[in-house]
């Protein structure tokens, strides 16, 4: 099953991308938008640099963070809020059709700060 996501790039550019049922947000936008500094350690939830702000309302759609996820978002990612996700960590299932995310603005140097 195709899932439909809707990816605002780091320019404010709203794409929308259907990828396959099982991916992560992250491997989603690496394969089809391919940006700068984004999800340096390969989807390993250990840089922050494929943080994603989830539109509120398509925010109470995903399952919860574990705490290695709050962990990398508190030291390394930029500004997190409360809708942020690491990208890494979402696998888009059929209850995640059309929701949209903002790309988080980069943060390789935190990464490389610690």
């Amino acid at each position: 099953m195709l899932i439909h996501l809707n990816v605002i790039n780091r320019e404010g550019k709203k794409t929308a991308i259907d990828i396959e049922e099982g991916t992560t947000i992250r491997d989603a936008i690496e394969e089809k938008l391919s940006p700068d500094n984004y999800g340096i350690c390969g989807g390993n939830c250990l840089c922050g640099t494929c943080q994603v702000y989830v539109e509120p309302n398509d925010f109470k759609k995903l399952k919860d963070s574990e705490e290695n996820e709050i962990d990398v978002l508190k030291k390394y990612a930029d500004k997190p809020n409360a809708n942020s996700r690491l990208a890494c960590q979402v696998e888009l299932k059929k209850e995640h059709n059309n929701i949209t995310v903002t790309v988080a603005q980069e943060c390789y140097d935190n990464f490389f700060e610690s």
